[in-house]
């Protein structure tokens, strides 16, 4: 596998302060529960492997998203295309079925670039599926794999990748992609700034695609937007790029014994709350997880935002949510429970950090390029931060409450 490490200069990140900062911990807190260390995509392609050089005409390779237990939603970018289609088969390399790709009609994209989805439904829970984009010209890319949701009465540990602030194309962000590819997880998700500085459909493909697209082929990808993401047309760029639930903005979805809830603290707080009120009164999950930009509870830069604890908190605590996962503050900082309710600030993805102080809600903070992997059982959830070196520097348990 190789990875490319890009430093940028002072004249190109001059919008961003601080877009480098500290790779490495420099304090540790708890750790008394090591993660499990295995790649996240060797399975996969173990199963389903092939290697096809991409053909010239992609773009951008084919990423996955809305993965759940029966579907799963497949996009790529070409320059001509051809009758694309994904060829959907077993590990054993038995055809399953073909599904077709559209052109999204987007105004966004010029050269006569043409952002293609395929839907695949009808899928099994917890399965393991392999794919192969092919149109005229023969196969596009190699035959790679992706695995459904499980059942929501599973009682595997479910895994999941966490972080935010990061694309802004610095050795940083590199340092921490390869960590990436050391600990396992089923999906990941971003607690938004995806693209810096504007959240252009360029700084997109370099930035994000250009980054974590080997990962994205495997790894369903579920991100909330941040304010520089919607620096460009108020976000039109993130929501042409992905293809997320509902209208894209702020949304939910299941994963198992998860109901997973993204925010989007760049929109209307009281129109939220009001939704988010009827989609957690909705939920019979037993873990309830809701992640979002700004942070409710913050000692960095930023600070907490108190128009949207006031709003989201009252809710957030009727319904039984167990972790709050938050960005924008350019560190770590894991607060002391607040009613039950597990919040983290984890905002070191890779545009830089910045320092963080300490307030009556903090359990530990450290300014450090990080990401946080969690797993989720029957009864407990356990979270563990790791820096931009692969050291584990803290984690959290948090037990399951009955509502």
């Amino acid at each position: 596998m190789k990875y490319q490490f890009v430093w940028i200069g002072l004249a190109a990140t001059a919008a961003c302060s601080n877009v480098t900062g500290h790779v490495s911990s420099t304090k540790t807190g708890d750790v008394s529960r090591p993660v499990e260390r295995r790649s996240p995509v060797a399975e996969l392609r173990a199963a389903c492997g092939d290697d096809v050089a991409p053909h010239t005409s992609l773009k951008r390779e084919p990423y996955l998203q809305q993965v759940g237990g029966k579907l799963a939603k497949l996009g790529w970018v070409t320059s001509s295309p051809a009758n694309d289609t994904i060829k959907l088969s077993d590990p054993i390399g038995a055809a399953l079925r073909s599904s077709p790709g559209v052109i999204e009609n987007v105004a966004l994209r010029g050269g006569g670039e043409k952002q293609m989805w395929s839907e695949l439904e009808d899928l099994k829970d917890g399965t393991m599926y392999c794919y192969q984009l092919e149109s005229d010209a023969g196969a596009m890319t190699s035959r790679t794999g992706f695995k459904t949701a499980p059942l929501a009465d599973s009682t595997d540990t479910i895994r999941f990748l966490a972080f935010g602030d990061s694309g802004g194309g610095t050795s940083d962000q590199y340092a921490l992609q390869e960590q990436m590819y050391t600990v396992p997880y089923d999906l990941m998700i971003h607690t938004g700034d995806v693209a810096y500085d504007d959240g252009t459909i360029q700084q997109y493909e370099d930035n994000v695609f250009g980054v974590y697209g080997d990962l994205f082929r495997n790894i369903p990808f579920f991100p909330a937007s941040g304010n520089h993401d919607y620096r460009t047309m108020s976000g039109a760029p993130f929501r042409e790029v992905f293809n997320l639930p509902g209208h894209e903005k702020w949304y939910s979805y299941d994963w198992g014994r998860i109901h997973f809830v993204a925010l989007d603290t760049e929109a209307d707080y009281a129109e939220q709350a009001e939704w988010l009120e009827a989609d957690l009164a909705a939920s019979t999950a037993p873990w309830k997880i809701i992640y979002m930009h700004k942070p409710m509870y913050s000692s960095g830069s930023h600070g907490s935002d108190m128009s949207l604890r006031n709003k989201m908190e009252p809710i957030m605590k009727r319904h039984g949510v167990q972790l709050v996962l938050a960005g924008h503050d350019h560190n770590y900082e894991r607060m002391t429970p607040q009613d039950g309710i597990a919040y983290v600030v984890t905002g070191g993805g890779g545009i830089g950090t910045r320092s963080v102080g300490s307030s009556s809600f903090t359990a530990f903070a450290e300014d450090v390029i990080h990401f946080v992997q969690v797993e989720v059982g029957v009864d407990e959830l356990v979270l563990h931060a790791i820096d931009g070196t692969g050291r584990e520097f803290d984690s959290m348990v948090v037990p399951r409450v009955s509502q």
